[in-house]
This record gives C-alpha cells, sequence and structure tokens, in this order.
C-alpha cells in the first residue's frame, strides 16, 4: 500500500506543483479508493508512517486525513486507527440539475469543493443582468471543484446579498463540505427548478490557472456549464457557472418530466 501511494503523491506532486501538497495526498488516497486499491475495511497506515514513507510533513498527513475524517471518506476507532468507511454515505454533487458518470457509467460520489474565494461586489456586472439590481450588492464564491479525485472544475456562483449575505461570515470549511443550495435551504429559500445553458470555448484564463496550471498560457478548450437556481416564482436564487476541462467522464444533466 505504501508503494502504491507513494507513487500516486509523487505525480500529483510533480503535476500540480501550485497545489497544496495535503491536497495531493487527500487526491492520491481518493484515487486508490475509486479504484478500489483501498477496499471498505481497510486500515491505513499510522500518520507517522505515512509521514516517513512519503515526502510530506507529519502535519500535512494529518490534514489531508482530517479532510477526508471530516468528509467521510475515512472513519477513526480509538486506539485502533484510521479506516476506509463504506461507499453509501458518498457524496454527490448537491443540485437537482446536473452530475457526472464515471468512464464506466457510474454516478461520481466524491466531490471535494475548495473554496477560493469570496467577496461582496458592489460594482455591475453581468450577474445583475441575471439576479436583479439588489441595494445590498452581490456575493461571489469561487471554488474549485474536485471530481471523483480525477479532475477539477472552476466554478463561480453569484447570488444577492439579501438572500446569501450570511455566507460571507461563515466559516471556510463549511462552504468547502457542502454546496451552495442546502446552504440556502438552511435559510428558508428553496429552489424549486434548475436552468442548464451548455456552451463549448476555451477556458478561460482564471480557470485554467487553476485547474489545469501546466496548459495555463495556451488553455485547452472545455465546457461552460452555466445554471440558473429559481424559486417558485421563477427568480434566479443563485446564478452558478461552472468551466469543466476535457475527460473522460460524462456530464449528465438531470430533467424531470412536467
Amino acid at each position: 500500500m505504501l508503494t502504491l501511494l507513494a507513487e500516486r503523491v509523487a505525480r500529483h506532486l510533480e503535476d500540480s506543483p501550485r497545489t497544496p501538497k495535503y491536497l495531493c495526498l487527500r487526491d492520491a488516497l481518493i484515487e486508490l479508493i475509486v479504484e478500489g486499491e483501498l477496499a471498505e475495511g481497510t486500515r491505513l497506515p499510522t500518520e507517522q508512517e505515512l509521514a516517513a514513507a512519503l515526502p510530506l510533513s507529519l502535519g500535512t498527513v494529518q490534514k489531508a486525513l482530517r479532510d477526508l475524517v471530516e468528509s467521510g471518506e475515512l472513519y477513526r476507532r480509538r486506539r485502533l486507527g484510521t479506516f476506509v468507511a463504506d461507499g453509501n454515505h458518498r457524496r454527490e454533487i448537491a443540485t437537482p440539475a446536473f452530475g457526472f458518470l464515471r468512464p464506466d457509467g457510474t454516478r461520481v460520489r466524491m466531490v471535494f469543493i475548495r473554496l477560493i474565494k469570496r467577496e461582496m461586489l458592489q460594482r455591475r456586472g453581468a450577474w445583475i443582468e441575471v439576479l436583479g439590481e439588489c441595494e445590498a450588492g452581490h456575493v461571489h464564491l469561487v471554488r474549485q471543484d474536485r471530481i471523483d479525485g480525477a479532475f477539477d472544475c472552476y466554478t463561480e456562483i453569484y447570488l444577492r446579498a439579501d438572500v446569501a449575505s450570511e455566507l460571507l461570515d461563515l466559516p471556510a470549511e463549511a462552504l468547502e463540505h457542502e454546496s451552495v443550495l442546502p446552504l440556502l435551504q438552511a435559510q428558508g429559500h428553496e429552489v424549486s427548478t434548475a436552468e442548464n445553458r451548455i456552451s463549448l470555448g476555451r477556458l478561460p484564463m482564471a480557470a485554467a490557472r487553476a485547474i489545469v496550471p501546466d496548459l495555463a498560457e495556451a488553455p485547452p478548450p472545455g465546457m461552460r456549464l452555466e445554471t440558473r437556481y429559481l424559486d417558485a416564482e421563477a427568480g434566479v436564487l443563485a446564478w452558478q457557472i461552472m468551466y469543466i476541462p476535457p475527460s473522460d467522464y460524462r456530464l449528465t444533466l438531470i430533467t424531470e418530466p412536467r
């Protein structure tokens, strides 16, 4: 196990030198879980053993394992160690609008969110045309969404401040372990329907730098998935734009009969 894990970690460190090292370890572990190399119930080496076998500090190892325990991919048993959890809990992107399928056709259940930026927008922009005027401003979230440990998407979310200003005060971890929809629902805002719009083109420079840094100088083509989440009165609660790089995964749009 340690030899295989060390190879995966080394590859991630080489392919993504700007990515925090704990995320490289986390993603390497996710890959091995998805591939079945780390089966349900497998006991991991101790944190000290992992740090000794990998080019990572003990603190980096602890942060990666803690992230996986918090998301439910691993669990700990007092005095016994850290184990791979079963797959029944694994999260899909919490949205009524779309999902991802692996190359074998099974649904993706592991999505890890990293918050890159959040801000209050007082300037004018395209978000006003979608969400409408708001005297309090608009909330802007930028995320890196790790899909199944296989690739990253760059996601921007715009919301009216009179609907979602509380998101600016939440701990970053709250936005990294939950999609925005459950957070809105917890504040009493229900999404009734969602509209998807898809286009193809080169990834924007900002997106390429975050998700394919080695190709940022000449961004590759990708998919732009725009989703508008509507309330019962057809008002737009949230406007989400996800930039998806080329991969062998498939995007599936979720529709319901009217």
